[in-house]
Parts: C-alpha cells; structure tokens; sequence
C-alpha cells in the first residue's frame, strides 16, 4: 500500500504544480456523470475461514472469496474556474456462496434411515458512500482524487431444507454492520465526443466491517469482513 501512495504522489506532484500555473482548457466539464463497473481484489480472511470450516463440515468445496464485483454511480462537480473538483458516489458489491447439503437421518439405532438433503446461501453485499476532492487535468483526460468512505455492509444467511419423507425446513437471518474508510484512485477519460466518453479507473480502497450484529436479537457476531484492496473498473461518462 505504501508503493501506490508512493507511486500516486510521484504522478500527482507534477500535475497539482501544472494545475496551478494554467488555465482550465474551454474543453473541460464543470459537471461529470460516472456510471461504472469493475472489480476489487480483496481477502476477507475472517469469512474465508468460516467458508473453509463450513467446508469441512458439511463435506463441500466452496470456493473462498478473492473479489468482489462491483457497479457505482459517481457525481463530479467543479465549482470553481480551475482544476479542483468535489465528488460523490454511491455503489454496491456483492458475492455469493452456496453450500449443498447432506445429513444422514437416524433413528433410535445409529443404523440410517434416510438423507435430508438442502442448501445454505450465503450473500456479502456492501453498500460504500463517499464524497472526496480531488484535481482534473483535461488536457490529458486525467483526473485523481481522495475519497472518504461510510459503508452499510449486510450479510445474509438463508437455509432450506427437505428430509427423506418431504418435510420441509427453511429459515433466514441477516447481519449488519457499518464501517469508515477511504478511497485513494486515479482516473483517465477518454472522449468520443463533448459530452460523452469511456473512463479507466484504478486506485486502493480502504474499508473493513468488524462490529457486525444480528438485525433481530442485536447479538454481537466475530465475523469480520475486510474489503480492502485494489480495484479497477470501466465506464460510461456524461460530460456537461
């Protein structure tokens, strides 16, 4: 993480010093529109050790989590007639896993009487919103910014479950959980037109959920889930 402030720093200082002895280009946009979809690489190591004992114990092969998808909608305004700009976006990321079940059904003798068969899905999903400031260059379609994050995460538990004579069973419990973080990235536009482009984005989120309860009988949980980690993604940008 210290490499990409590094990195980021180097690209940045000559661009904020070039921001400041120029004039924004007529081309410029005081309103930009994101619409967005990208990845981010993560290790929620807490949730990857409850996937691998579930694993074990019900005899599956879940795989862990390594990313989450993720689609935003981001707002830029530049309020004033030069380079800096304010910003505000709302996502969502998410993942599931499901796991298949079998349970040999017995009686009064250990001899078995039939299989309950069901599954367990479990979904991640995190609703991260920001606002941050940040500089445009558009000479180059270049822009970075520094975000600060408030994040709702969720995760939510729903079982099913069928016994050898038809029964049956099935229940759902849901987790909450909120979390502060930031969002360090880089973005480079790319016009087809004066209002209309395609966007690269790449930076480092930071933002990880480690007080979730339960929504009904308040209990703690010590699940905790990370979403730290690098990203990228690609959009449709509106230009105004």
């Amino acid at each position: 993480m210290k490499l990409l402030f590094i990195t980021l720093l180097i690209i940045i200082w000559p661009l904020t010093l070039y921001a400041q002895d120029s004039t924004v280009s007529p081309y410029s946009s005081k309103y930009k529109i994101l619409i967005s979809v990208g990845i981010s690489s993560i290790k929620p190591t807490e949730i990857n050790d409850h996937i691998s004992t579930s694993n074990t114990l019900f005899e599956t092969t879940t795989k862990t989590i390594k990313s989450l998808p993720e689609i935003s909608a981001t707002a830029t305004f530049r309020p004033l007639q030069n380079s800096n700009i304010i910003i505000l976006r709302g996502g969502y990321m998410w993942v599931n896993r499901t796991f298949q079940i079998s349970i040999t059904e017995t009686s009064t003798s250990p001899m078995p009487i039939g299989t309950t068969t069901g599954t367990i899905n479990e979904t991640y999903s995190v609703y991260p919103l920001s606002i941050g400031v940040g500089m445009e260059f558009p000479p180059f379609g270049f822009q970075w910014q520094f975000e600060f994050i408030y994040g709702l995460g969720y995760i939510k538990e729903e079982g099913s479950y069928t016994s050898s004579i038809g029964r049956q069973t099935s229940y759902s419990r849901t987790l909450f959980s909120q979390a502060y973080g930031y969002r360090a990235n880089i973005q480079e536009t790319v016009r087809f037109s004066n209002s209309i482009g395609f966007t690269l984005e790449f930076g480092y989120r930071g933002l990880r959920f480690d007080e979730y309860e339960d929504e009904v009988t308040t209990q703690p949980s010590s699940i905790e889930f990370s979403c730290s980690g690098i990203y990228g993604s690609l959009g449709l940008s509106i230009l105004l």
